[in-house]
């Protein structure tokens, strides 16, 4: 065989198995889908949870740790930045997989879109009051923050199974 010949034959074989390899891949991508990434929303929305109750811990103290309501404001800032990601179509109740988030997140999409409008408007003044160093400013945006998630929450979430 030419090497001319053994470099196309290469290059076939090689095309070849990228055309076969390529559904494949996605298949297996795909299959991490629903229950792996209802699993991720959880975590997100468990660190997102942390830091909020770290920032209302911190601003209540006699003696709050600024450094740590910063970190922590940062966390929610980027959680609301990223919370669009987290509630891709086929993620919801209908899976049979076990989830808080109600069907209305799907099918009141809109109203949703303005729920998650208000945390997002509202993280960044967090983060912004955090950074100000001045507890009095972030003790007052923590309460927007947290009318933004009780008004999600109200709607979207089912309540906890006690």
């Amino acid at each position: 065989m030419t090497t001319t010949r053994r470099r196309t034959s290469t290059f076939l074989y090689i095309t070849l198995g990228i055309v076969v390899a390529a559904p494949v891949t996605v298949l297996v991508a795909a299959e991490k889908s629903t229950k792996d990434f209802m699993h991720e929303r959880h975590e997100h929305y468990e660190k997102l949870g942390e830091a909020f109750k770290a920032v209302r811990d911190q601003s209540r103290s006699s003696k709050a740790d600024v450094a740590k309501i910063k970190t922590a404001a940062k966390v929610v800032n980027d959680a609301a930045a990223e919370q669009d990601k987290w509630f891709p179509a086929g993620t919801g109740p209908e899976t049979g997989v076990k989830t808080r988030a109600k069907a209305e997140i799907w099918t009141k999409a809109k109203d949703f879109d303005s729920a998650k409008k208000l945390l997002s408007d509202a993280a960044p003044k967090l983060l912004d009051a955090a950074n100000s160093g001045d507890v009095g400013r972030v003790r007052t945006q923590f309460g927007e923050v947290g009318k933004a998630c009780k008004n999600c929450h109200d709607t979207f979430r089912t309540p906890d199974e006690d």
